[in-house]
């Protein structure tokens, strides 16, 4: 069995056709299912055409809802889901109007819940888009007359047929690769150098004058004294005087003629102190 989320069923709530059965502008019913189908294009007699896919190969999806009315119809309202505008509040959004429902909190939160949508009738376009307004309805809740089929139970359903010369599957394109992280490498662990004290501070020592050369006090010379030796001395003893192992020459004390020699023979006896020389 082909599904169809375009709305080419016969449990699609007609509000844009006044021609055909079925025709309304308000649906009232109790939220039996939620789904994300596969959007699809429309040709210019208003048929579902292809489905359609993003850039990236992703299918476009919308947002569907299944209702049971109270005489137990099966009724289904397909919508867009709200842009970054619609999300902020800057534009009106159906699909922010049925979430407000559930006190900002889950769409799921609706399945069990009756509600009403209501619609005017015109011609909208995409400069001038359908207003859509939403309420809850103290009613209900209301029951199929026949089982749920099956395909309303998927959380999402994908366009698996072709429709009017569409195709099934755009052609994927491979995802953009994203590079690896690659961490950047740690250097190995290095200890930390232990503190070593700082000398203390020594100042320099002041600069201290080098003594100026005082030149060795030369001996001045010395005239080499000469002995005196008695008159008439024989220059060779004299000589020899000099020379002799007392260290020098001896001066010789000049006896004078007058000068009484020791008598011969006398008798007197020389002490130790007494020898002349």
């Amino acid at each position: 069995m082909a599904l169809n989320p375009g709305g080419a069923s016969n449990h699609g709530w007609n509000y844009s056709k006044p021609d055909k059965e079925g025709y309304s502008t308000q649906l009232v019913g109790t939220v039996v299912a939620i789904q994300e189908v596969q959007k699809m294009g429309f040709t210019m007699n208003g048929q579902p055409g292809a489905p359609e896919f993003w850039p990236d190969g992703n299918p476009k999806m919308n947002i569907r809802l299944a209702l049971a009315t109270e005489q137990g119809e099966l009724k289904t309202f397909t919508f867009q889901p709200a842009g970054k505008q619609a999300r902020m509040g800057q534009k009106k959004s159906v699909h922010m109007d049925l979430f407000h429902l559930t006190g900002d909190t889950d769409m799921m939160n609706l399945i069990g819940k009756t509600i009403c949508i209501q619609t005017q009738e015109g011609r909208y376009g995409q400069g001038n888009p359908r207003p859509w307004f939403v309420s809850l309805v103290e009613a209900g809740p209301f029951q199929l007359s026949m089982p749920l089929p099956p395909e309303f139970k998927l959380p999402q359903v994908l366009a698996n047929s072709a429709v009017s010369g569409g195709q099934v599957n755009a052609p994927r394109q491979q995802p953009r690769q994203q590079p690896q992280y690659q961490p950047a490498p740690q250097p190995a662990y290095q200890p930390a150098p232990q503190y070593q004290p700082q000398p203390a501070y020594q100042p320099a020592p002041q600069y201290q004058p080098q003594p100026q050369y005082q030149p060795a006090p030369q001996p001045q010379y010395q005239q080499p004294v000469q002995p005196q030796y008695p008159q008439g001395m024989d220059p060779q003893i004299a000589q020899a005087m000099a020379s002799q192992a007392f260290g020098g020459p001896v001066a010789v004390e000049t006896v004078s003629a007058e000068q009484p020699a020791d008598p011969v023979g006398s008798g007197y006896v020389y002490g130790d102190d007494d020898v002349p020389f």
